[in-house]
């Protein structure tokens, strides 16, 4: 996914603000399942269906700040999966300008409903191409 830096992403140097990168990366995992063929829309149904009140939310991250992107650079923000265990997605990320890797991210998502985590439900696990057997 390509992302343009804009003035408002910048701090008073000109250079991407650090937490601006989250921003991106957040926008990345959301373009990755768009991507992976899912209608969104479609998805969290089915989902809700099968666990009522369900969310994902970040569990952790690790970010490595390599180089810094400046104004009007055009960025991809590359997303890829590294695991899918019972009740979390483990993604991989890079924020890139041309050959260049600017940041590097591991990010764990966890599914939760009702506070606690739960297992990721079956159409999920299906188009994450997760095993689904249990």
């Amino acid at each position: 996914m390509q992302v343009r830096v804009y003035y408002e992403d910048t701090d008073f140097s000109g250079i991407v603000y650090h937490a601006n990168y989250l921003r991106f990366m957040e926008r990345g995992r959301t373009n990755h399942l768009r991507l992976m063929g899912a209608s969104q829309h479609a998805l969290f149904e089915q989902a809700e269906v099968e666990t009522p009140g369900f969310a994902f939310v970040v569990r952790s991250m690790e970010l490595d700040f390599l180089r810094p992107a400046r104004m009007d650079d055009v960025l991809d923000v590359v997303t890829w999966p590294v695991a899918v265990k019972g009740a979390s997605i483990t993604l991989a990320q890079e924020v890139r300008r041309g050959d260049e890797v600017l940041v590097k991210a591991e990010v764990r998502v966890a599914f939760i409903s009702e506070g606690r985590a739960k297992p990721i439900p079956k159409s999920l696990r299906l188009l994450l191409k997760a095993d689904v057997a249990e």
